[in-house]
This record gives structure tokens, C-alpha cells and sequence, in this order.
């Protein structure tokens, strides 16, 4: 009865191999690399996902950069701000048009054209 042992990756060598599997395909990467077809999958799957590991030699904003979700994350975030701000100037812009239409008549009904 064979034992199988279980080999431990970076997380340099997870991100490579989901790169190569995005060139290559994941069955030639797979056999190129000497992964398992299964746990590259499940890399590919997490990468997607947005949580797999990213190599900590990667400057923060190159690791922030590299999964699709966390920038979908942050764009939802900024969508949601600048909603706010938005929301905040229409209102901020009705209470100077409000204003100019009473200082305006204020200023015809004392005769001061």
C-alpha cells in the first residue's frame, strides 16, 4: 500500500501555476509542473474567488492589484462614496437654488433692481 504524501506549496508557487494555467491550460501546467490536476483546480477556483494566497515578496499594492475580486471590491466601495457624495451635492444644490429664488425676491420687493 502506497502512502501519499502531501506536498506543501508557496504561495509564489501557487500563483505561478495559476499563471501558467492561464497560458498553458491547466492539464499542461499540471503535468509540466508536477502539481496534482486537482490542486491546481482548486488554486485556479480560489484565485477566481479572490482567495488565493499571493506571494509576500509582491509590494501590497501589486497583491491588492492581483485578484479580480478585490478590485471589484474596491469599485463597489468607490461606487458607493461617490453615491454619498452625489447624493450629498444635489442636496447642498437645491439649498443654493432655494436661497438664490428668496434673496432674489427679497431684493424685487424692496426695489433694489
Amino acid at each position: 500500500m502506497l502512502k501519499r504524501t502531501q506536498r506543501s506549496y508557496t504561495a509564489e508557487a501557487r500563483q505561478e501555476a495559476v499563471e501558467l494555467a492561464g497560458i498553458k491550460g491547466a492539464t499542461a501546467a499540471s503535468q509540466e509542473l508536477g502539481i496534482p490536476l486537482d490542486t491546481l483546480y482548486t488554486w485556479i477556483s480560489r484565485a477566481k474567488n479572490g482567495n488565493l494566497p499571493v506571494p509576500l515578496i509582491m509590494p501590497p499594492e501589486t497583491r491588492k492589484a492581483l485578484t479580480q475580486a478585490d478590485r471589484i471590491k474596491e469599485l463597489e466601495q468607490e461606487n458607493r462614496r461617490l453615491r454619498t457624495e452625489n447624493i450629498q451635492i444635489k442636496r447642498e444644490h437645491q439649498i443654493l437654488e432655494e436661497a438664490t429664488v428668496f434673496f432674489a425676491s427679497r431684493r424685487k420687493k424692496s426695489g433694489n433692481n
